[in-house]
């Protein structure tokens, strides 16, 4: 039986499968950095987070024309629904995408609702985008973002996050932002936990409307944070691959899975930017259910977790769970 599977954290951009990016660099007459792609061509290389920092940069820099999002759109719906995938909510920063190609972000979402309307027609999976700023852009970019948002016309959008420097750019700053979000019917989550401490998740919680929060990992060190994961009700998006890959624990038996499931936090599995850490939707349900031994049922579990968490309408969510 292939497990039906939905997945809430993944960033578009990151999707982007090395040969997907030769395509497009080919494509777009950019020559892609010597070594970036790994000599298997499976993934990309890098050395550290801040290199993988500039790979990513690197690979999304190739997106120059709304026909690319098109193709990485597409893509990555196609695979997902091949390997039992039903729901995916895909990150998409107009920030990055406006910088990279000097069109307007209203043009490039256009052509990711046509990539969703056609994978739903082809494949049967739904496809949700959650428009996300970059916090190391400041609190008044992330307004920015969130003011568009609400002014788009393609329904695929249905959340509103927040990715990059957690450190320096601490959740409060973003309180207005994520009010415009909120209070326009976007609903939020936001990265935290993940290299910034359980502070910060405690800190989104008090100051931000989120109802999921991305990675959490760090709420491991907190009871307390813990105890308030559960009593908000806020589920966390768990990427263990990322995890490991990025260097916060050195494997499986070391990551807090397990610990938050046992507390009764409501948990997704998802694969981030999947090719950068050899790793696919699937993949990341495998290794889950290999390392702990679940049965499908429990994995069926995980997916029902997170079509319940998910961000779609009332209606998508009730005939998506008819499919598990």
């Amino acid at each position: 039986m292939t497990i039906k599977k939905a997945e809430l954290h993944t960033h578009l951009e990151g999707t982007i499968p090395p040969y997907l990016a030769r395509d497009l660099a080919n494509r777009n007459n950019i020559i892609l950095p010597e070594g970036l792609i790994s000599v298997d061509s499976k993934s990309y290389g890098y050395d550290d987070f801040l290199d993988f920092l500039k790979a990513y940069d690197s690979v999304a820099a190739v997106i120059k024309h709304p026909r690319d999002y098109y193709d990485i759109t597409f893509d990555y719906l196609k695979n997902s629904a091949l390997t039992g995938g039903i729901y995916v909510e895909m990150m998409y920063s107009p920030d990055h995408a406006e910088q990279a190609s000097g069109i307007p972000s209203s043009e490039h979402l256009q052509a990711i609702q046509q990539a969703i309307d056609d994978a739903k027609a082809q494949f049967n999976i739904v496809g949700r985008i959650i428009v996300t700023a970059v916090r190391h852009f400041g609190a008044e970019s992330a307004e920015k973002v969130a003011t568009q948002a609400l002014k788009e016309k393609v329904p695929c959008i249905v959340g509103f996050g927040l990715g990059g420097d957690e450190f320096n750019f601490p959740p409060k700053l973003f309180q207005k932002a994520y009010q415009i979000a909120s209070e326009g019917g976007l609903h939020c989550t936001v990265h935290a936990g993940e290299f910034a401490p359980a502070c910060g998740m405690m800190e989104a919680m008090d100051y931000l409307p989120v109802k999921r929060i991305g990675h959490g990992v760090m709420a491991m060190h907190s009871p307390e944070t813990i105890a308030r994961l559960i009593d908000m009700d806020i589920a966390l998006e768990i990427c263990p691959s990322s995890n490991i890959a990025l260097g916060l624990f050195p494997d499986m038996p070391a990551h807090p899975l397990m610990q938050f499931i046992d507390a009764g936090i409501n948990v997704s599995i998802n694969s981030d930017d999947p090719p950068f850490f050899r790793t696919t939707l699937a993949n990341e349900y495998e290794l889950v259910q290999d390392f702990y031994k679940f049965s499908d049922k429990q994995m069926l579990d995980f997916t029902k977790m997170a079509i319940k968490s998910s961000f779609a309408d009332e209606k998508t969510k009730k005939e998506l769970l008819t499919l598990i």
